[in-house]
């Protein structure tokens, strides 16, 4: 019989291990099936984003103490499933249709470090006759400010004649500044940046300097730390392929403007087609001729 110790000690083993018990994958799985039972319309539109956000446990952790590489193709399960529960309600129980992962494909930027919150932003990207990919970028908020912004908020308050500010803006910069990381163009999504901003440097109250100029306080985008892409299929439950401009009509998603889809579209295929030429030393060169076999020669 285990003593009150060892039975202390495997309770807290799974609490802390809890998101990776037996079961707990399919109910977290088919808890956003529950969520959007009653959709009976796409809650977002085809082209915009859902964000699926969680918490690095131990039980996500490596031997460099961060989100593991097991753990982000997991997330990324939990992600998908919550947007195409959005973008198409019913597409297991009432439409009776399979959505199919075929690959995923992940670039990875910077840590997830652990125990910290992140965000995965995941939408459609781009789409063909068949597959349709999607993206997810992973990001955490920023804990400290790239030197570059820094810099930027320092020399557009001096600009404005305030000697307060002036001052604590011409403070030299430190040595140890200069090894923070600057801010990635990556870090802005290129969708998001489309939207209008909702706050802008016009005064000196929208910005507290503090002791330093790294200290002032202004949006930033989050760090992206890893973006990654999924290919994947609708399937009829006979086992036929379901084109993806037929899937989007039929689940109730209209073109907003015409030809903005197909112009989205092509620019997505257009990077999927280069990224899917990295690591391939044959993708440019011409196909190979076929051998021509002689068929009383070919062996059945």
């Amino acid at each position: 019989m285990p003593s009150d110790t060892t039975k202390a000690l495997i309770l807290l083993l799974a609490l802390l291990h809890a998101k990776s018990l037996p079961g707990v994958y399919t109910l977290r799985s088919l808890s956003y099936f529950i969520k959007a039972r009653n959709l009976t319309k796409p809650a977002i539109g085809l082209l915009e984003a859902s964000k699926y956000q969680s918490r690095v446990w131990f039980d996500d952790l490596d031997l460099n103490i961060h989100l593991n590489n097991s753990s982000y193709n997991k997330m990324m399960d939990f992600a998908r499933i919550q947007l195409c529960t959005l973008l198409f309600p019913g597409w297991q129980h009432r439409h009776k249709f399979d959505m199919c992962l075929a690959q995923t494909v992940l670039f990875f930027k910077a840590e997830v470090p652990r125990f910290s919150k992140y965000t995965i932003t995941s939408r459609i990207f781009a789409w063909d006759d068949k597959w349709i990919w999607l993206q997810h970028r992973f990001s955490i908020k920023r804990k400290t400010r790239p030197v570059r912004k820094a810099l930027e908020i320092a020399a557009a308050i001096e600009g404005q004649g305030s000697s307060s500010a002036n001052a604590d803006a011409n403070v030299p910069i430190r040595d140890e500044d200069v090894v923070v990381e600057e801010e990635d163009e990556d870090d802005i999504d290129p969708i998001d940046a489309k939207a209008p901003k909702t706050s802008t440097i016009n005064s000196q109250s929208q910005v507290n300097l503090g002791n330093h100029p790294n200290d002032a306080i202004s949006d930033l985008p989050d760090k992206l730390c890893c973006i990654a892409y999924s290919r994947m299929v609708a399937k009829h439950p006979k086992g036929k392929t379901i084109v993806p401009v037929a899937l989007f009509e039929k689940m109730g998603h209209r073109e907003a403007y015409p030809g903005e889809w197909e112009q989205y579209r092509q620019l997505g295929m257009s990077l999927i087609e280069g990224m899917m030429k990295i690591g391939d030393p044959t993708a440019d060169l011409p196909p190979a001729p076929r051998r021509l076999v002689n068929p009383t020669r070919a062996r059945i």
